[in-house]
């Protein structure tokens, strides 16, 4: 009973540490705001951009810009790399890179798996004293 009541006090007083240490360390992160309340004026070059590969022109940025070159590059036949600069981390339209990564991540932690099974097996040794 003496240790329940031990127990329910040092979690209690361990929940209240933990909420002023959040409360004292706690920090509004501001660094994906644009000040000025994030109005962006796209240039007439990235208008006419804008307009030529279909955004629309309430979003249109440079940053949107980008990402649709990036998408279009990536949907181009022949543009499937493995991890390269071609835009294409792993998914291409063949399964092949991404299946022998999977194959290989596999292989490695079975391999592990199986080591600790197999030393798991074994008799321990008598104790000697």
């Amino acid at each position: 009973m003496i240790l329940f009541i031990v127990m329910k006090r040092f979690l209690a007083y361990g929940l209240i540490l933990i909420a002023v240490l959040g409360a004292a360390v706690y920090v509004p992160a501001f660094a994906q705001y644009v000040p000025g309340g994030g109005a962006q004026v796209a240039s007439p070059e990235q208008i006419k951009e804008c307009e030529q590969l279909g955004i629309p022109l309430f979003t249109c940025s440079e940053h949107q810009i980008l990402a649709k070159k990036r998408l279009i590059n990536a949907q181009e036949e022949g543009a499937g790399g493995f991890l390269g600069d071609s835009g294409v981390p792993m998914f291409g339209k063949s399964f092949g890179e991404m299946g022998a990564f999977i194959a290989a991540l596999g292989a490695i932690f079975g391999g592990v798996a199986a080591a600790f099974f197999a030393m798991s097996r074994k008799k321990p040794a008598a104790a000697t004293q």
